[in-house]
C-alpha cells in the first residue's frame, strides 16, 4: 500500500475499534433482552401447565406459537447490530485496500452473474444462489469481477434449520473470479488442482462431453477438448497464480474454466471479506490487500496467457 493509504487505514481502523466497542455494548444489553424474554416464555409454559393446560389444547399450542415467534424476533432484533457493524467496516476498509490497487468498485451486495455460472458448466444442479463482496473493474485489458458465492439445493441454506432441515446439500461455498475479454478458446477446457475436490461436476460433464482429454498434469490437471486450449491452461504461469490465490484466500483448491471468451475461477474457501473477527481490523484490511493481489495477478496471468 501506499504510505497514503497507509495512514488513512490506521485512521479507519480507530474508527472501526470504536464502533466495535459500541456495538459489543449494544449486543450485551440486548442479550439481556432477549433472555428475559426467553425466561418469561418458559415460566408462561410451566404455569400454563400447572394450571391444567395441556399440549393437545389449541390454547396451549396458540402460547407455544406466540411465544416462539416473539423470541425468534427478539433474536434478530439482538443480532442486527452485529450485521450493521459487518457492513459499516466493509464500506470503511474495503475503499481504502481497494484504492491502493486500482480504480474497482466494490459492492457489498453484488454477485457474479448467474449466467456466467451456468456457461462454464463446473456446478451441479443449484435451486438457491446467494453472493456478496463484489469487486469490479478491469484489469491488464480485461474487464473481471471477484465475489464470494453460495450454492445449495433443495431450499434456501438460511432456512435449513427452521424447516428444511437434513434436505438440503451445498453445491459451492466459496470465491469466484469471473473474467472477460480473453481470446475465444476452442471449445470446453477446464484446470484443477484437485480433481477429486471437482469430482462433483467433472465426472458428469466428462461423460457427456467425450472430446474432453487430460492433455497435460503438473502444477495443474488440464482437461481440453483442443490441444491449444490445454497450452494455454497449462502455462507455468497460471498454475503459480491459483496456488498463490488459494493460499491468499485460504482456498483448498481451485478450478478454472476457459468458454468462449470467458473465463470462471472457483476457489473452495469459507473465509468472508474482512469477516470482523479479528482483533486489529489493520489485519483485515491486509488480508483482503493480499488476497486482491493475488487474484488481479491471475487476471493478468490470463491476459498473457
Amino acid at each position: 500500500m501506499t504510505a497514503l493509504s497507509a495512514r488513512e487505514l490506521r485512521h479507519a481502523a480507530a474508527s472501526v475499534r470504536e464502533q466495535r466497542a459500541a456495538t459489543e455494548r449494544v449486543l450485551r444489553r440486548r442479550g439481556l433482552a432477549v433472555l428475559a424474554v426467553g425466561l418469561s416464555f418458559g415460566l408462561a409454559l410451566v404455569l400454563a401447565w400447572a394450571v391444567g393446560w395441556r399440549l393437545g389444547e389449541s390454547r396451549f399450542q396458540l402460547l407455544v406459537l406466540v411465544g416462539a415467534c416473539c423470541f425468534a424476533a427478539m433474536l434478530v432484533w439482538a443480532l442486527a447490530p452485529s450485521r450493521r457493524q459487518s457492513m459499516s467496516e466493509k464500506s470503511a476498509l474495503a475503499p481504502l485496500v481497494l484504492g491502493a490497487l486500482g480504480d474497482f468498485d466494490y459492492l457489498p451486495g453484488g454477485r457474479i452473474a448467474e449466467e456466467v455460472l451456468k456457461r462454464s458448466r463446473m456446478f451441479s444442479r443449484w435451486s438457491d444462489y446467494s453472493g456478496g463482496d463484489l469487486v469490479r473493474g478491469e484489469h491488464e485489458g480485461l474487464a473481471f469481477g471477484y465475489a464470494r458465492a453460495a450454492l445449495t439445493r433443495g431450499g434456501p441454506a438460511k432456512l435449513e434449520s427452521l424447516v428444511t432441515s437434513g434436505k438440503v446439500k451445498e453445491v459451492f461455498r466459496g470465491a469466484l473470479l469471473a473474467v472477460e475479454g480473453l481470446p475465444a478458446a476452442a471449445g470446453m477446457a477446464f484446470a484443477v488442482t484437485d480433481r477429486g475436490a471437482a469430482m462433483d461436476w467433472f465426472a458428469d460433464l466428462s461423460a457427456r462431453t467425450p472430446e474432453l482429454r487430460r492433455r497435460e498434469s503438473g502444477g495443474l490437471e488440464v482437461w481440453a477438448a483442443h490441444p491449444e486450449d490445454a497450452k494455454r491452461l497449462a502455462a507455468p504461469a497460471l498454475a503459480d497464480a491459483m496456488a498463490a490465490l488459494c493460499k491468499a484466500a485460504d482456498a483448498r483448491s481451485a478450478e478454472l474454466c476457459l468458454s468462449g471468451t470467458g473465463a470462471l475461477l472457483k476457489l473452495h474457501t469459507s473465509r468472508p471479506v474482512l469477516p470482523g473477527i479479528a482483533e486489529d481490523p489493520v489485519d483485515e484490511a491486509r488480508d483482503l490487500h493480499r488476497e486482491m493481489t493475488a487474484a488481479l495477478a491471475l487476471v493478468a496471468a490470463l491476459a498473457r496467457g
